[in-house]
């Protein structure tokens, strides 16, 4: 029985490799899965460790040919530890050049990975890592690590294939193959966000480069609702936000949601400003209580 629970785990697995590389054009990359960002990092850091060090021991060359020697020299190990550097910086609203993630570390497309951005990152991109809940949406506890096929050596993708195959993944990869195959299911956020301007309730300008699928906002602390919102983050110690918008399609499309991100941080605001004015009504009620509680 164990046999067969991990033979059908493995078979959805290399299902669902499949369907990514369709999906996603990822053909050109071998594709590995982690539970985790911080698991894909700890793989990805020992991995190249212990592939440095194998080359640094003279004994190693008579053991493998030589085109089994080289890896990706531009990912940086430091005694374990690789960098995951973004490829989109959330807070600045920029899109950092390829180049730039890949001389500082490994690249984390969890933001560009099926946006508008895909085309441009599986063209650039020598080895990624991606959360495929954010674009994709294709569950919570699943990271995909792909590696550019001709810049890395069998042995390196072999023995990531085995780390691969100890780690426990649970369902999640027989549940992004059953959301796939539902029929409202499309692989890509398309949605494309100019800059925002308000001038009412306050004026403000979005910080964020065009094109990208969400927008950065200079907005103090308190402007917005206190309860959790989906397509809302926010850094009160910075005075910034970040509004998300979410629509999905295929590859060849886009869709311009500036508008409808304008209307929805306007109905942000004004709940922001309805709070505030009920706490300051509760807060006065209060004050009034006590007063008389104190004269009587």
């Amino acid at each position: 029985m164990a046999s067969q629970n991990a033979s059908a785990r493995a078979a959805a697995r290399d299902q669902l490799r499949g369907q990514l590389s369709r999906h996603y054009r990822l053909e050109q990359y071998d594709l590995f899965f982690a539970p985790s960002l911080h698991i894909a990092r700890v793989l990805l850091s020992q991995l190249f460790l212990r592939q440095e060090q194998a080359r640094n021991q003279t004994r190693y060359a008579s053991h493998y040919p030589v085109s089994e020697l080289s890896i990706l020299a531009a990912v940086p190990v430091m005694a374990g530890n690789i960098a995951l550097v973004e490829h989109i910086d959330l807070f600045q609203g920029r899109v950092r050049a390829l180049a730039e993630c890949q001389s500082q570390g490994v690249t984390d497309a969890s933001e560009s990975f099926a946006t508008l951005l895909h085309r441009r990152l599986i063209s650039e991109a020598r080895l990624f890592v991606t959360r495929l809940d954010r674009h994709a949406a294709l569950g919570t506890d699943l990271v995909l690590i792909a590696l550019r096929t001709h810049d890395f050596s069998t042995l390196v993708r072999s023995e990531l294939r085995l780390f691969e195959q100890g780690l426990a993944l649970g369902d999640a990869p027989e549940q992004a193959l059953a959301q796939m195959a539902a029929a409202q299911w499309r692989p890509y956020n398309i949605a494309s966000v100019d800059t925002i301007t308000l001038e009412a309730p306050f004026s403000l300008q979005s910080l964020q480069q065009p094109g990208l699928s969400f927008a950065v906002l200079p907005i103090m602390p308190g402007k917005l609702p206190n309860s959790p919102q989906p397509d809302l983050h926010q850094w009160p110690e910075r005075g910034r936000v970040l509004l998300r918008a979410n629509v999905r399609g295929s590859a060849n499309k886009s869709q311009n949601m500036t508008m409808k991100l304008t209307k929805r941080l306007r109905e942000l605001l004004n709940s922001g400003r309805n709070s505030e004015n009920a706490e300051k009504s509760r807060v006065g009620l209060v004050s009034v209580a006590k007063g008389s509680k104190v004269g009587h």
